[in-house]
């Protein structure tokens, strides 16, 4: 399913208009319109909003997969401490993202032994 598809999908499921949509995210009906149309493609920040909005990943709305990496349940501490990381991790080399993937690896290892 595209972008379009799964914004019509997620504003039918919350009985959203596109104005209601709009509204939330501060653009204008008729960009809502465009979004779902192919006419206009969503900025990083409005594709941020509408997967906000809906509580589901960024990675949802623009992968093929059907399946919604749903978001709901993550506190919103949680959820916040996730973006200020992304925002670090965009800012780094390739070389520090590469030590920064193998730290969370050796976390993820020492979380599972114990």
């Amino acid at each position: 399913m595209s972008l379009p598809q799964k914004l019509k999908t997620l504003r039918a499921e919350h009985n959203m208009t596109q104005a209601e949509l709009g509204r939330q995210i501060n653009v204008a009906r008729a960009t809502i319109a465009g979004y779902e149309t192919r006419n206009r493609q969503p900025s990083y920040e409005k594709l941020t909003a509408i997967a906000e909005t809906f509580q589901v990943s960024v990675d949802y709305l623009l992968d093929s997969t059907d399946e919604p990496i749903v978001l709901h349940s993550m506190p919103e501490a949680e959820r916040m401490l996730d973006r200020q990381i992304f925002q670090v991790y965009r800012t780094l080399s390739l070389a520090e993202k590469e030590d920064a993937y193998e730290y969370l690896c050796f976390l993820k290892q020492r979380e599972q032994k114990h």
